[in-house]
């Protein structure tokens, strides 16, 4: 059986939303609230601009992974964005899916979404220390160091609102309640 954790990506200085994401509402629920509602109970739960902050704070979601892994212990760890409401509704079937470093949703366009993602925690722990203090790393940099499984995922899920015209847009679309 793989063991897994979760790190949720809840800070950031929310510049093209103009407000803290994670406490806007779709359907009646917050946005972090949703990403949580997929979630096993038991499995434990890092969010990184709730439960820990990085240091130096507004480092970017590499640094905000770095210091979610601090907390977690398990073989995998799942990291989703708090904007991708329904991005762990994913995670059993990237989960079935990783053979490599990573296994990643796809979307209709081919790019690959790395902040909704299962990660071998030696590969991402040995990517880190490649790139050094992860203090405004990108995403993409720290990608390049891992062998990534692509996974055609249902599109309903990968959601992403950054902006206030995205959750409005968000609200036009039925509840993601199940894949």
């Amino acid at each position: 059986m793989k063991t897994w954790s979760v790190i949720v990506l809840s800070g950031g200085t929310n510049k093209r939303f103009g407000s803290d994401k994670s406490l806007a509402i779709l359907h009646g629920v917050t946005l972090l609230d949703h990403v949580l509602s997929f979630l096993p109970e038991d499995v434990k739960t890092v969010i990184v601009g709730k439960d820990v902050f990085e240091e130096p704070a507004l480092g970017g979601p590499v640094a905000g992974i770095a210091r979610g892994l601090e907390e977690i212990d398990t073989e995998f760890v799942a990291v989703v964005a708090v904007d991708m409401p329904y991005g762990s509704a994913l995670f059993a079937q990237l989960l079935d899916a990783i053979q490599h470093d990573a296994s990643m949703p796809v979307d209709a366009a081919g790019f690959k979404q790395p902040l909704c993602g299962i990660y071998r925690r030696t590969s991402l722990l040995s990517a880190l220390e490649k790139l050094g203090n992860p203090h405004a790393q990108s995403m993409r940099a720290l990608c390049e160091l891992l062998v990534i499984d692509e996974v055609q995922v249902d599109p309903r899920a990968l959601v992403d609102i950054d902006t206030p015209a995205d959750l409005i847009s968000a609200h036009s679309s039925p509840r993601l309640t199940g894949l």
